[in-house]
């Protein structure tokens, strides 16, 4: 990471990209940062670009225990005052980052401390770094709100093809269960979770399961349900990115906490699987 930045950090790494580079590896083992870090933006804005355009991404864990990151909102230019300033920053962004449309990138972090050691961008003229590159693609970390539907689609696709199921992760980012009927004028305002509901309207069958039973908790507080509105409904179908998701069952794990007084608190997603379904 020093040796990169005394090159010129960002921008030595554009420069590797624009030369095709067969594969370009970041050595972060002497960082102690995570994926949020400010330190990371710049490297974290090359990944988002990779995602945009069609590319993989895989964060995955250095070797198999817990799994858990802490994945940020994407770092934006700052604005200046100008206007059509978010089409002039498009514009930066779409021929500052052009190269990445070549490429994907695999993270590799510690399974304990979340710590990223390496940061790995391969070209894609070596195939699909799901199968050149041992990754888990069939599991999905939440990392940028723009992003998650396609990812999320793509890993759908695939995941009947092989007949696998497909886990989005919520370790670090809080989804939490909405408390009212999701109607299309407040999904958007649930939080970061938000585009993760439109695809639970889809499934065959959703399963609602606690991540470990409290003898505290009441029973009917592992019973959930997510209530939805037509307007819902009818949006999603409409889609096509949506589609992969009917034929599957999805089993949502979740967390829930007790109040003050006790009494059974908000829940929160912890991980979502869709689980492919034969049609009939």
């Amino acid at each position: 990471m020093d040796e990169l930045n005394s090159k010129g950090g960002k921008s030595e790494v554009r420069k590797l990209l624009e030369e095709n580079a067969g594969k370009v590896l970041v050595d972060l083992s002497g960082k102690n940062l995570k994926l949020a870090d400010d330190e990371l933006d710049d490297l974290r804005d090359f990944l988002l670009e990779i995602s945009k355009r069609d590319g993989r991404v895989a964060i995955e864990k250095l070797h198999i225990a817990i799994r858990g990151l802490e994945i940020a909102d994407p770092p934006l230019l700052k604005d200046v005052g100008l206007i059509g300033w978010g089409l002039v920053r498009r514009i930066y962004r779409y021929v500052y980052f052009k190269r990445t449309g070549d490429y994907n990138a695999k993270v590799l972090y510690h399974p304990g401390s979340g710590k990223i050691n390496l940061i790995f961008f391969v070209h894609k003229r070596y195939g699909d770094i799901c199968e050149t590159v041992f990754s888990s693609c069939n599991e999905i970390e939440y990392l940028d709100e723009d992003t998650f539907d396609l990812q999320l689609s793509t890993a759908l696709r695939e995941s009947k093809e092989k007949n696998l199921p497909v886990r989005v992760n919520f370790k670090q980012v809080q989804a939490s269960f909405p408390e009212t009927k999701l109607e299309w004028e407040n999904i958007k305002s649930i939080g970061r979770s938000a585009r993760m509901y439109k695809w639970l309207a889809l499934p065959k069958e959703t399963e609602m399961k606690p991540l470990s039973r409290s003898r505290f908790l009441p029973l009917q507080a592992a019973l959930t349900v997510i209530d939805y509105s037509v307007s819902v409904f009818d949006y999603v179908n409409q889609i096509i990115m949506y589609k992969p998701a009917r034929n599957t069952k999805a089993e949502v794990m979740y967390t829930q906490k007790l109040t003050e007084d006790g009494s059974p608190g908000a829940k929160t997603i912890h991980s979502v699987v869709f689980v492919p379904v034969k049609e009939e």
